[in-house]
């Protein structure tokens, strides 16, 4: 790749075959010149981002301009996330403000955290053309320095002691299959983490939603902080964050849209709960992806004041609507005793609804079957075990979403 590539030329065809179908364009333009298939990529990457990088005007102008790389747009944090990752980094930094990014990548995390004030940000990426595109993204901004290069070796090797380490290590293994372990991720967290913690003062580990908290704080000995993100219902990332702060274990955090709640496992273990039968007119409260995820099941009761309908079914029952709860919420119509008689009554009223089960003895769509309900509309269906052992098919209003 030469340096002239990505030149006036260049960014002039994007912008005027930016409404173009990219197919069309490889079939039409395929040889016609040596950056035509970075820019058919640039188009198809900025259609398929545009949510993903979408800030406000605050810092819409940190984050990378250039994307011909699919793989990387894809593994990109989203810039919503990123965002919160400055946060945390701000919180962290002292007024002298160096920090490491082990894996630059497009660079999304990179450019936000550049944004901190009196920051300077050194970035990392072993593959030598997305190096290249990530020194284009960044050349005119002086308080970041990409450096095409592997991150271990060079922790291992350098004699500068940063305030923050920040790394998101690849989740593919050598034949390209998604691998969620830490220490099956590149590169290994367990076996780089002491160097880490020898060459700065605070680290941030971005991973999996797919690991176990447990086991996550046993993989990691002295995290303490776990952040677990989600973004538009879904369990986005793990976030373990590393400082010199005295804590007797690790805090949990389960964040969504600004909304936050943190724990502790002591706290968790020492919480206490109520349990009732659920009946008409109650909320039907639903941990978010999330929640589940940090399983603070009993602490969810005690802390909103709400009652549990059973310690392996994970739902809840208020009188009221919860403004800040992480979730779904919604109001029961009808609860019915789980038998042939009452599934006959169900199907014969062909409703459309969303079907779900927790604790019950068939799954999902084994239910949705049995009541020949649709995939669709603004009711939900829920098969359950409460309290007393029993099962039971609770039919709910439209849902109403707090956080």
């Amino acid at each position: 790749m030469d340096d002239n590539r990505y030149n006036s030329e260049f960014w002039d065809w994007v912008e005027a075959n930016l409404d173009k179908d990219p197919t069309t364009l490889r079939l039409k333009m395929r040889g016609k010149s040596e950056w035509i298939d970075d820019a058919i990529c640039q188009i198809e990457n900025i259609k398929k981002s545009r949510k993903k990088f979408q800030l406000d005007s605050n810092y819409s102008d940190a984050l990378p301009r250039l994307m011909p790389v699919a793989i990387s747009v894809e593994q990109a944090t989203s810039a919503q996330i990123a965002l919160f990752h400055r946060d945390i980094a701000m919180s962290l930094l002292p007024n002298e403000r160096l920090i490491l990014d082990m894996t630059c990548g497009l660079g999304v995390d990179t450019a936000l955290l550049s944004t901190i004030p009196n920051c300077r940000v050194t970035s990392i990426e072993k593959d030598e053309k997305i190096a290249l595109i990530a020194q284009e993204n960044f050349k005119s901004n002086p308080d970041v320095t990409i450096l095409n290069a592997d991150s271990v070796k060079y922790l291992e090797k350098t004699s500068q002691h940063f305030n923050l380490l920040f790394i998101d290590p690849a989740r593919r293994d050598n034949a390209g299959q998604r691998v969620f372990n830490i220490r099956d991720c590149s590169p290994n967290i367990c076996e780089i983490l002491p160097v880490m913690k020898s060459k700065s003062d605070a680290i941030m580990i971005k991973l999996s939603p797919m690991l176990d908290i447990t086991q996550t704080i046993k993989d990691l000995p002295g995290v303490r902080e776990i952040y677990i993100i989600e973004q538009n219902g879904e369990c986005r990332e793990i976030l373990a964050v590393f400082h010199d702060k005295d804590t007797e274990e690790p805090t949990i955090h389960v964040r969504n849209n600004g909304s936050q709640f943190s724990f502790t496992k002591t706290s968790e273990e020492a919480a206490q709960e109520s349990y009732l039968l659920p009946a008409k007119n109650m909320i039907l409260i639903e941990p978010s992806a999330a929640m589940m995820k940090a399983a603070p099941f009993k602490l969810i009761a005690e802390r909103y004041g709400i009652d549990t309908i059973h310690p392996n079914t994970h739902l809840y029952l208020s009188q009221n609507f919860l403004p800040e709860f992480m979730g779904r919420q919604n109001r029961i119509i009808e609860v019915l005793p789980f038998s042939s008689r009452n599934l006959k009554r169900l199907s014969r009223l062909h409703l459309s609804a969303d079907v779900a089960v927790r604790n019950f003895p068939m799954s999902a769509e084994q239910l949705r079957q049995r009541l020949g309900i649709k995939k669709s509309g603004e009711e939900r269906i829920m098969g359950i075990t409460a309290i007393d052992g029993k099962q039971y098919i609770i039919r709910l209003g439209k849902y109403t979403h707090s956080s």
